[in-house]
């Protein structure tokens, strides 16, 4: 299983579009040609700067950049990120719903999902590997198995909204390279209690990287 490599960056992809009811995020890293979704999350009514403070404390990796919704003049998300300080934001390009999904139908293949259990996330990426299983389309009213290609409006789209916008960011605008980002993440406590078999051990962990 694949897994964090500190030479590589990671991005913060976020779908801000049905906020209030639900903030999610994705992190990718570049991986070279291929990339790795290191982790994902997903709020129901809680508020943007909760959100953005969680990712920032519970992950053990540094974002090197946190990819925005497109949004026209005046840029509401991205002003809200400056209040927090956090001024390392970029837009994805507004795209056609039908352009951006193809697109990232394509960037899929170059994707792996790690849903391997860490400290900071026991359920790691399983919410977003649901989400892309059952993320649909809408069927044309007038014609049966004729679908369009809007999207349909359900707890779905919300993780995958995210992953398009980072998709569509990397399209445009490709994030490739191994530069040194950060050091190593300490797996020694991790790979301890997984050898042990100290499951009690291993829950205590949650947070405490």
């Amino acid at each position: 299983m694949r897994s964090y490599d500190a030479r590589f960056p990671v991005f913060c992809s976020w779908a801000l579009e049905f906020a209030p009811v639900n903030v999610s995020c994705v992190l990718v890293q570049p991986r070279g040609d291929d990339f790795l979704c290191v982790g994902s999350r997903s709020w129901f009514f809680e508020s943007l700067p909760d959100c953005v403070a969680l990712v920032e404390s519970k992950y053990p990796f540094k974002i090197g950049r946190h990819i925005l919704p497109p949004e026209n003049a005046p840029s509401v998300w991205s002003a809200l990120f400056a209040d927090l300080c956090v001024f390392n934001v970029a837009h994805a390009p507004d795209l056609a719903d039908g352009r951006r999904m193809l697109i990232t139908q394509a960037f899929l293949s170059r994707l792996a999902i790690d849903t391997a259990p860490h400290p900071w996330d026991l359920e790691n990426n399983q919410l977003l590997v649901d989400s892309l299983n059952g993320y649909r389309v809408k069927e044309q009213a007038n014609a049966q198995d004729v679908f369009s290609t809007t999207v349909q409006a359900s707890h779905e789209q919300y993780l995958a909204r995210a992953l398009e916008h980072f998709a569509a960011h990397e399209n445009a605008a490709p994030a490739r390279g191994a530069r040194k980002h950060s050091a190593p993440i300490d797996y020694s406590m991790q790979d301890r209690a997984v050898i042990c078999g100290n499951r009690e051990l291993y829950a205590s962990m949650r947070g405490n990287v």
